[in-house]
């Protein structure tokens, strides 16, 4: 559902409006320009290393590839991640964090985003807290997402699977993998955001390039529920961390990827664009992140929160106390040798 938005006190309502994109009235264009800043990388057991290897896309990939090979062997890792390990590039890199509104990782804002046309589906919570002018965004697990993944079938974890092994069986990777993130700045909105992105590969030309599997689309069902949303949740993914290019394995109902195919950005947005409009999205990410902070205060810790409703909330919690102390004072040390 498309959605208008409204803030009232700690609610920030989101409105249903009837009627497709196409019928939507013009939106001003919303100005976004990240920029790269860096690179680390996270081996197997989370250890961090400063600077980057992202692996390049093979020359040659032959097809098809089963992407169950593998799986019974597999352990889910997936976790919600920390801000940890953009804390530990922050303090290697003496960046100094005074300009930076915002301290956060690129799938949380995505999160966000999205929430414009995903407005049942979405839920999420995320944590608050304002050290010095920055405030730290991190995401706190919902009831909702342990229900799912403690109740995941097989099938669900084949899927989750098959991205993994999609992105093993066409990348070249130097030694053994490695997590690759970029760190990238950009204002959304008045705010100066500084936030950490995963990244999948790379190609010849270097360009950073998001890589997905999607099922093989049949009939015209297939085709609209592709672009309304495994299309918004990619070109998000991409668009907030600069990334202008994507990969997808196209595979039938074995798991067996018959068919890969390239799409640009622009190239999704012109398909999907009486679908959603990224302009939209990012003003209501700016609306949101413009209306929580007006109401934090520094040295409390709050919760934004959406679960599914026609708003987002916004409470104050107990002031538990999470931020790593060797982070805190690296960030009050530079704040005061700024000021001298």
């Amino acid at each position: 559902a498309v959605v208008s938005t409204q803030s009232t006190g700690s609610r920030f309502f989101l409105n249903s409006d009837t009627g497709s994109q196409q019928h939507q009235p013009p939106v001003e264009s919303f100005t976004y320009n990240p920029i790269m800043l860096g690179e680390f990388t996270l081996s197997k057991d989370r250890q961090f290393t400063n600077g980057a290897t992202i692996p390049t896309i093979k020359d040659e990939v032959k097809l098809p590839i089963d992407l169950n090979k593998g799986f019974k062997e597999w352990s889910d890792p997936s976790e919600i991640p920390t801000l940890d390990v953009l804390f530990r590039w922050i303090c290697d890199n003496n960046f100094v964090i005074d300009n930076v509104n915002v301290l956060t990782y690129r799938g949380l804002l995505k999160k966000i985003a999205v929430t414009k046309y995903d407005a049942y589906k979405n839920h999420w919570c995320v944590r608050l807290s304002k050290l010095q002018s920055t405030v730290i965004m991190d995401e706190i697990e919902t009831e909702e997402h342990k229900r799912k993944r403690h109740s995941e079938s097989e099938q669900q974890k084949k899927f989750q699977y098959y991205g993994h092994k999609f992105e093993e069986e066409i990348l070249q990777y130097e030694n053994d993998p490695k997590e690759s993130n970029i760190v990238v700045t950009s204002k959304i909105g008045q705010y100066r955001c500084l936030f950490a992105a995963e990244v999948d590969g790379k190609d010849k030309m270097d360009n950073i390039v998001e890589i997905k599997t999607h099922r093989m689309m049949l009939n015209d069902y297939h085709k609209k529920a592709f672009e309304r949303s495994k299309l918004l949740n990619t070109y998000l993914q991409c668009y907030i961390a600069g990334i202008s290019q994507t990969c997808f394995g196209f595979r039938d109902q074995r798991g067996f990827v018959k068919q890969m195919k390239n799409y640009s950005l622009s190239e999704i947005e012109k398909r999907c664009v009486k679908v959603w409009n990224k302009d939209i999205i990012m003003k209501f990410l700016s609306d949101v992140l413009q209306w929580a902070f007006n109401q934090i205060e520094t040295g409390k810790v709050y919760h934004l929160m959406y679960s599914g409703d026609n708003h987002i909330e916004l409470e104050q919690v107990e002031n538990v106390k999470y931020l790593p102390d060797w982070f805190t004072n690296y960030v009050l040390k530079c704040h005061k040798n700024e000021n001298l």
